[in-house]
């Protein structure tokens, strides 16, 4: 059996006595005012006093936008200096205005930010109440920034796109003969009827449309293009051939 004085030697043995470390200290105190000035720092790049924007750097051609539309945007977007500048935010609400296809911005240091826009280029009037881009997409900018001498699409929602890619083939075809698609119409039913500018009516109907624009153009250029201002309408939904009316015929 053990005695007392055994024990108390084997418990003592056991105990770890863990030495101070000033290094370890310095290192923790170190890594807390690190932290803590980093954090003051973050902090005080994100108020609005600190860097504030103070220009407005814009690119792009303008016609329906300026700058001062620009300016406005980013002074109802921003809500902070450099550092905390949205960008993207910036950019959404750039591309809300009517006009603007697409944009771009960035920040220039210090003091600056840069915004690189396209405006929308208008093709057609769509329904008399929007306009359709080159691509076919639709946008509604107010009605008095409409540029004059625009085609006027009509047609169902939706048919937008499909509407633009028909018009500029169309428009390939029918130009070499001197004339231009002032009016084109696409039914419920989707059949397409043109209106030129000289003021026939072209009826092609549902099926095979672009060939009979081109069956038009070949006719009209060697039949009756001298007697154009005699033509009310021509009617191109033939198999092989077509109608014309005569204006003022009895």
């Amino acid at each position: 059996m053990a005695t007392r004085t055994e024990k108390q030697a084997v418990y003592m043995q056991t105990r770890t006595v863990l030495p101070f470390s000033w290094v370890t200290l310095q290192r923790v105190a170190l890594f807390i005012v690190s932290a803590a000035i980093i954090a003051w720092a973050a902090f005080k790049l994100q108020q609005p006093e600190t860097l504030p924007i103070g220009k407005i750097h814009a690119l792009g051609t303008f016609t329906q936008v300026n700058e001062g539309m620009l300016r406005q945007v980013v002074a109802d977007t921003i809500d902070g200096g450099y550092f905390a500048v949205n960008v993207t935010d910036v950019k959404q609400a750039v591309e809300k205005l009517p006009w603007i296809h697409k944009a771009s911005v960035g920040r220039i240091w210090p003091d600056t930010i840069s915004i690189n826009v396209t405006e929308q280029k208008a093709m057609a009037i769509w329904n008399g109440g929007g306009l359709v881009n080159y691509q076919g997409a639709l946008f509604i900018p107010p009605k008095e920034t409409f540029p004059a001498s625009l085609p006027e699409f009509t047609g169902p929602v939706g048919m937008e796109r499909n509407m633009t890619e028909f018009y500029q083939q169309a428009k390939k075809i029918i130009e070499p003969v001197g004339v231009l698609i002032q009016h084109l119409d696409l039914d419920s039913r989707g059949a397409y009827t043109l209106r030129l500018n000289n003021g026939i009516k072209v009826l092609l109907g549902r099926e095979q449309i672009n060939s009979r624009v081109e069956r038009f153009v070949r006719v009209y250029k060697k039949v009756l293009m001298e007697r154009a201002a005699e033509i009310e309408r021509i009617d191109m939904r033939y198999s092989n051939g077509l109608a014309v009316g005569w204006r003022n015929q009895k």
